[in-house]
């Protein structure tokens, strides 16, 4: 593998470790935790060996991370939305944006934390089946099963709230 700099590693790769702890990780903790995971992730970058995507490989790395993050507590909660999103002030009107947001997050903060992660990994980030089992630890065909009973309950759920239902 040639020679990366800092920079160009957290420039590639901090959008989507961010994102990714972003659903996983308490609001107040996120930044600290995603800081933690990309100097993981430069320490270790001797090691990659380039069998994977960078991507994949520091996804990896940060599903590890939080898994460690949430054994060490005995707790895990998905994170709905920033505050910083429900609290956001513009000059802008953005009512039909931001309840479109509040409305998907707020269906994703019902749905089960390994849901979540496949709907992640598979339809934001793009990974295949086989990278987003070996990112999760599972198999294949637990991926597919679980994306299509997530994609499932997303739906029930989402169409519950735009119809006024209390879930």
């Amino acid at each position: 593998m040639k020679e990366i700099s800092f920079d160009e590693i957290y420039e590639e790769l901090f959008p989507a470790v961010y994102r990714f702890v972003c659903l996983r990780i308490p609001t107040p903790e996120v930044e600290d935790v995603t800081a933690e995971i990309m100097a993981k992730i430069w320490r270790s970058i001797s090691s990659f060996e380039g069998r994977s995507t960078l991507k994949y490989w520091a996804l990896r790395i940060a599903a590890n991370y939080v898994a460690d993050f949430y054994r060490s507590r005995k707790e895990i909660s998905i994170i709905p939305l920033t505050e910083e999103l429900q609290n956001a002030h513009s000059d802008r009107d953005y009512g039909d944006e931001l309840s479109t947001v509040l409305s998907v997050s707020n269906t994703l903060a019902q749905l089960t934390e390994p849901q979540v992660a496949v709907i992640q990994l598979r339809l934001i980030e793009g990974f295949s089946s086989s990278e987003t089992a070996s990112i999760l630890g599972t198999t294949q065909q637990a991926v597919d099963s679980l994306l299509y009973r997530a994609k499932k309950s997303f739906r029930t759920v989402y169409q519950a709230e735009m119809a006024g239902g209390e879930c």
